[in-house]
């Protein structure tokens, strides 16, 4: 197996899909030759092709329908969800997807008994834009919440000099949390998109414990630093979170249980989901699109073509010249952000007081989250989960992910005796997910529309208008899609 370094986006998937081991990651993948096998799984896994194959990958040729209403491209999170709602209005529906596993960001890959995100953490619960769509389309899925596991806070407040706070309230005074609540209150009523959330923030409280904690919750909900995420998406997130409550909750059996859900009700409603079907093409007759050309060469018809597989492959797929210049440009000029995940495995749980940790004032961690406090068997018995976010400052990853793992072992002194496996995952580059972050510009309706330009052809995912805490945004858009479609 080779690895094209340019290409590769560090995600870790091939690495955590590895039977024998053979893929290490210093925030780019590498292979260890006399390990390797050549099985053939990190391909079929890596969202990029930044793996190439020594010999020649037999795939099974899925039997799909020659026409749909409606194709699919891509089993992401808003992709199933889009698929699951037409199917339930009678839609015959056909979903390919380019790798191995449905599920995109929001699934697990299994990895020496823990159940390893993708990319997403969690859905906040019953009371999210993840939870209530679920609920619409009839996907049953299980939670464990924060009442369930008789804790009062959704998290904590460690700096790196070793102050901890059960919560951002205990760490105020009265009058600075009053005051917090306040612009929080009052930036739901303003127009705040091109106020910095620091500056909002500090215009209404002179704090800066609060400050750099606003700056670690900001980073941890969307990779993006306060002087840089608008004010009024961190309105919308505190308010979604607050909303949440006690109810805030994992998904029993990890994040994957979305997905299955969502394929359950697309599948029992006569979708077709296709694994390993890589399209090549958007297929236009008279400047309107009708359907999909495989990478095998086959052809399939639709009425109606959506699009789930990040805009600059979209730009791909349909070919810029076939857009509007303007539209291609603004395509072109879209920040991304660049962040990733350390997932860390622990003899020890290092979080007993709350799922998740904010970590204001470090060189690199803001927020951590454990599943496994919340779920127990997304790790093996006795063995715990973390998952540490970290935002990117620089191209080095190898250099960003070290200064990561010495923020761990500064906010806690025993992290090196109770580690039991780490993995990083990065998200960067062409990584979908993370082509649009949300800064400047780029929030709410200043996100893609689902509409493109092309007539039958939509967009979902993260990229389209909405806003939220990270995947949460991603039901904003498809409500906005299904408006036009159903």
């Amino acid at each position: 197996m080779e690895i094209d370094r340019d290409r590769c986006t560090g995600c870790g998937y091939c690495l955590l899909s590895c039977p024998v081991g053979a893929i290490d990651s210093d925030g780019w993948a590498t292979v260890d030759e006399e390990k390797c096998t050549q099985c053939g799984i990190c391909p079929t896994v890596c969202p990029n092709d930044a793996i190439v194959a020594d010999v020649p990958l037999t795939k099974p040729q899925p039997q799909y329908e020659p026409a749909y209403d409606a194709v699919i491209i891509g089993s992401g999170i808003g992709g199933l969800m889009t698929a699951a709602a037409l199917a339930r209005e009678g839609g015959r529906v056909g979903v390919f997807e380019k790798l191995s596993f449905v599920g995109g960001r929001y699934t697990e890959i299994d990895y020496r008994g823990y159940a390893v995100t993708t990319g997403a953490w969690t859905s906040l619960g019953p009371k999210s834009n993840i939870g209530e769509f679920l609920d619409e389309v009839g996907a049953q899925v299980d939670y464990v919440s924060l009442r369930d596991r008789g804790c009062h806070q959704q998290f904590n407040v460690r700096f790196q000099d070793g102050r901890h706070f059960p919560s951002l309230r205990a760490m105020l005074s009265r009058q600075d949390w009053r005051a917090y609540v306040r612009a929080l209150v009052r930036g739901r009523m303003m127009d705040l998109t091109d106020a910095s959330t620091r500056d909002y923030i500090e215009e209404h409280v002179s704090n800066n414990d609060l400050l750099s904690t606003v700056n670690a919750i900001a980073a941890t909900a969307s990779g993006v630093d306060s002087d840089h995420f608008p004010a009024s998406e961190y309105i919308v997130v505190t308010k979604d979170t607050a909303g949440a409550g006690l109810d805030f909750a994992g998904t029993v059996g990890g994040v994957r249980s979305l997905i299955q859900a969502l394929e359950k009700v697309v599948t029992s409603h006569g979708g077709q989901v296709f694994t390993g079907t890589e399209v090549s093409r958007v297929l236009l007759e008279e400047g309107k699109a009708v359907g999909v050309a495989l990478k095998n060469g086959d052809r399939v018809r639709a009425q109606t073509v959506i699009h789930n597989g990040g805009v600059r492959r979209f730009i791909e797929l349909v070919g810029p010249e076939n857009l509007p210049s303007d539209y291609v440009s603004r395509v072109d000029e879209l920040v991304p952000v660049d962040c990733a995940a350390i997932i860390v495995g622990t003899t020890e749980s290092l979080l007993t007081e709350a799922p998740i940790l904010m970590t204001p004032g470090t060189n690199r961690v803001v927020g951590i989250f454990e599943p496994s406090f919340l779920d127990p068997s997304v790790a093996p018995p006795g063995k715990h989960m973390l998952d540490v976010f970290l935002p990117f400052y620089s191209k080095d990853r190898t250099r960003e992910l070290e200064l990561a793992m010495d923020d761990l072992r500064t906010l806690f002194p025993n992290f090196d005796d109770v580690l039991d496996m780490v993995v990083p995952m990065c998200f960067t580059g062409a990584w979908t997910g993370a082509e649009i972050g949300q800064t400047f510009g780029q929030v709410g309706d200043q996100r893609m529309d689902p509409r493109s330009p092309i007539p039958n052809l939509y967009l979902v995912g993260m990229d389209v208008a909405g806003s939220g805490a990270a995947g949460d945004l991603i039901p904003v858009g498809v409500r906005r899609l299904l408006e036009h479609l159903i």
